[in-house]
């Protein structure tokens, strides 16, 4: 699920802002990851992730570039995406377009994205985002809720809880919840256009995981 990255098991990431005049905006991202783990199963086997991102933005729409290496093994993965997010008084929806290439082997892949993301209190929201995935013809749900706290002056901590749902995205033969997820973040805001995120997590493996052969990851 390339748009809200849903697979780090701790990781810390730099991430730059730039302003332009004309209403363009870039972001730079770069991100170490303990583990490469999403929809629940560590697809590296343990091995660390090495991503980075750059995506333009004007007004509503967004366009960028996410690649990453794995250490300790010759694993590559490229993505390339096109976001449309409009903003509404009380909720953001999105809808997304990615391709994927997977080196040295896997099939390239192309996936559609959509979800919102809604508050429920100034300190509480909710976020539910889909996937489809044309290689695999199947969809991944997930359901998350999301809190956030000024800790001090330029340090936020976030804490969020995701409930997934299997859809023959990850697995063939089960169709049903496939793991629970919480996870905590700091981020410091260094400067107006730098911030740095570190971050850990823990899922427990529901039947679609357990069925792979899957077990709980922290």
């Amino acid at each position: 699920m390339r748009k809200q990255q849903l697979a780090t098991a701790s990781a810390l990431a730099l991430s730059v802002s730039l302003t332009h005049g004309s209403g363009l905006e870039g972001t730079f991202q770069s991100q170490w990851q303990s583990r490469y783990v999403s929809e629940g199963r560590d697809n590296l086997d343990s091995n660390p992730l090495v991503s980075a991102a750059v995506d333009l933005t004007r007004q509503e729409l967004t366009a960028g570039v996410w690649q990453a290496w794995a250490n300790g093994s010759d694993y590559r993965e490229n993505n390339i995406f096109v976001e449309y997010a409009p903003f509404f008084e009380h909720w953001s929806p999105y809808l997304n377009v990615t391709y994927l290439q997977f080196h040295p082997q896997g099939a390239d892949d192309v996936e559609t994205g959509a979800g919102f993301h809604a508050p429920i209190q100034p300190w509480l929201s909710l976020s539910l985002d889909g996937t489809w995935s044309k290689q695999a013809s199947g969809a991944f749900y997930a359901l998350t809720l999301h809190t956030q706290r000024e800790l001090f002056s330029g340090w936020t901590g976030k804490l969020y809880i995701t409930q997934t749902y299997d859809d023959g995205y990850a697995s063939e033969d089960y169709n049903g919840p496939n793991h629970r997820q919480v996870g905590a973040q700091l981020l410091w805001n260094i400067m107006p256009a730098l911030e740095l995120h570190a971050g850990w997590q823990h899922s427990w493996a529901g039947e679609d995981v357990r069925r792979d052969g899957g077990d709980d990851l922290s």
